[in-house]
């Protein structure tokens, strides 16, 4: 259908042969009439080109990049969205062992369609066979973009925003780098929800209130290998936070309050280390928090134990009232949905 608006996805692969089959399979299964796959191969030595060559001819078409030599990861994904068709009103970025059911782009798409002034649409997934995402309302789709960042600061909300979110692409070519490498650097942190919490600040959130789409959680992945196994997210959200706090929230006091939250959470996990002999660990975190001025001190360390069982009691209290039915499961979102400055 010509009237249908461009969809392009990117997908950066590199050594791909384990899932990438089953990647470009559910690329060329979609219902949506009007997709582009574009693929960035990162000078692969396994059976990646050949895969790729089985779906020249698929009624999706593809066009198929290949790096000279292996670049860094996000410097390889900002090349890869860099070679989404300038024609296109929505792109995302799809891991090469990710998965979308069949007509998870043609509802995201009819979504931003309906909501104009949405830059992001988001929807439930599954992470291997454990459901995220439901937290959000569901008597509507279309929310406040900065107060979907304030929930997700704070830990309100988890699943979306995320990595397979579906922006709308400003116009012309996408000249500027997505993954924002040059602020970062290392440790690699959590750019996906970095690059969605920018668009959360300039625009609106819609959500499809169901599952289409799955993240393959596996042993060879960088959440497996690197950002789980160093505990990087801890680390991850407190940058965020102090990148994008001041912009979403409305008082500082609010966003120091987030912030002072966050590092609670952090101090108690430096004590978890060193009552368990992590020793390495905890000194990469203290190391880290040092070059954020976020060392904890002895008072900030009794802060966080004293909170633990509160926080605990509070928690197991919603869970029993979730399952009597007298709480809803989704965080009430109250904030309106008009755009904010």
């Amino acid at each position: 259908m010509a009237s249908a608006p461009l969809v392009a996805i990117a997908t950066p692969v590199y050594n791909g042969g384990r899932f990438l089959d089953e990647t470009m399979a559910c690329v060329q299964a979609q219902t949506y009439p009007r997709l582009v796959h574009c693929i960035l191969d990162n000078a692969s030595s396994d059976e990646t080109p050949q895969i790729l060559a089985k779906y020249r001819d698929g009624p999706v078409p593809i066009v198929v990049y290949r790096n000279a030599q292996t670049l860094p990861q996000l410097e390889n994904w900002n090349a890869a969205l860099a070679r989404v068709p300038p024609q296109a009103r929505y792109f995302r970025l799809l891991p090469a062992d990710d998965l979308m059911v069949p007509n998870c782009i043609e509802k995201m798409v009819a979504v931003g369609e309906r909501y104009p002034q949405a830059s992001v649409i988001g929807c439930y997934g599954w992470n291997n066979d454990v459901l995220f995402g439901g937290d959000l309302p569901t008597d509507r789709s279309l929310f406040n973009g900065r107060a979907i960042a304030r929930h997700k600061l704070r830990k309100e909300i988890h699943g979306p925003p995320y990595q397979h979110c579906l922006y709308r692409k400003p116009a012309g070519a996408m000249t500027k780098t997505f993954y924002d490498t040059e602020f970062y650097g290392t440790p690699l942190l959590d750019v996906d929800l970095d690059a969605a919490i920018r668009a959360l600040s300039r625009g609106a959130y819609a959500c499809v209130h169901e599952p289409l789409v799955v993240s393959r959680m596996h042993d060879a992945s960088i959440t497996a290998t690197y950002k789980e196994k160093n505990f990087i997210d801890f680390w991850s959200i407190l940058q965020i936070i102090d990148r994008w706090g001041p912009k979403v929230f409305d008082r500082k006091s609010e966003y120091l309050e987030c912030r002072e939250r966050h590092l609670r959470y952090y101090y108690r996990w430096l004590l978890y280390w060193l009552a368990t002999g992590a020793q390495e660990t905890r000194a990469m975190h203290l190391d880290w928090l040092g070059r954020a001025s976020a060392l904890p001190t002895s008072q900030a360390y009794l802060h966080a134990v004293l909170e633990w069982p509160f926080l605990r009691a509070a928690w197991q209290a919603r869970k029993a009232a979730i399952r009597f039915g007298l709480k809803s499961p989704a965080f009430p979102i109250r904030e309106p949905t008009r755009l904010t400055a």
